[in-house]
């Protein structure tokens, strides 16, 4: 009951309502979208919690935090879409820059984050962009990683998350014993095939961990610049029921691309073949 309208299902028509029926047996941080005519970059698209049953939290903390993570472009998808597959335009196209929302807001002005001395927070990280990836980093605060993709895991420790469109990860932080200092955090958005330009991307976006209205902001630059600091490599992360690893019983290869065609279009395509709309 999801995928590309008219393809898996049937569309909802316009004006009309559709009623989802779930059997939760997981619990984590989802998130859900529109697929009819890529809704989802129009803006179609909020986060879906599942919180633990009562008595029943395999970590301990005070508080929990969300936080969403969107690139928003000033194009709706399907103008920009014309512009992607018009062999007269540039590749990338011009639009291919967007801007970073974060909780549905400019990522620069987002509500802050209250800590309180002593106290330990769950902070939710959805990444519910549509092509940009977002590196987040608390200066002057451990992050343990609890949860990848809806389940739990080993703790991991690390100074930065690189989180990938549709990625979901949960960290724990425990607040300082004062509130002398406020801090702030950083999610940088990028694009590794998007070519670097000055003021268009990548783009750093700060929020706040407000401890003290009253209190000054710690100087967290030295942060980026030691040489230990530690990415997630969530290849090296454990899931916490201890599952062992399926074996596959067999093998399949996709070779999955990019090209150019004699059309003068740039199309992806699976074993060679572009995807066409059904008859």
């Amino acid at each position: 009951m999801d995928g590309p309208a008219m393809i898996t299902q049937c569309g909802i028509p316009p004006g009309d309502s559709f009623t989802y029926m779930y059997k939760l047996e997981n619990r984590g941080s989802y998130w859900i979208h529109g697929h009819q005519a890529h809704e989802i970059s129009d803006g179609l698209r909020a986060a879906f919690i599942i919180n633990d049953k009562p008595n029943e939290h395999p970590y301990q903390y005070d508080e929990d935090y969300l936080l969403t993570f969107e690139d928003w472009f000033k194009e709706e998808f399907a103008d920009r879409m014309y512009q992607t597959l018009n062999p007269k335009e540039s590749f990338p196209p011009p639009h291919g820059y967007a801007s970073g929302l974060i909780n549905g807001v400019n990522g620069n002005v987002t509500q802050e984050l209250k800590f309180h001395p002593g106290k330990t927070y769950r902070i939710r990280l959805v990444n519910m962009g549509d092509l940009n990836s977002f590196q987040f980093s608390l200066p002057g605060h451990d992050m343990q990683v609890i949860e990848a993709d809806g389940e739990y895991s080993v703790p991991y420790i690390t100074d930065g998350i690189d989180i990938a469109p549709a990625q979901r990860y949960s960290v724990l932080v425990k607040a300082h014993d004062t509130d002398a200092y406020n801090y702030h955090f950083n999610a940088t958005m990028h694009a590794n095939f998007i070519p670097a330009s000055p003021g268009l991307t990548p783009r750093v976006y700060t929020g706040n961990i407000e401890y003290n209205k009253n209190s000054p902001y710690q100087d967290t630059r030295a942060f980026y610049e030691k040489p230990d600091f530690k990415w997630l490599n969530d290849i090296e992360m454990e899931a916490l029921d201890g599952q062992p690893a399926m074996i596959p019983t067999r093998n399949v290869y996709q070779d999955i691309g990019n090209k150019l065609y004699n059309t003068g279009q740039h199309l992806d395509h699976i074993n060679n073949i572009t995807f066409a709309m059904p008859n």
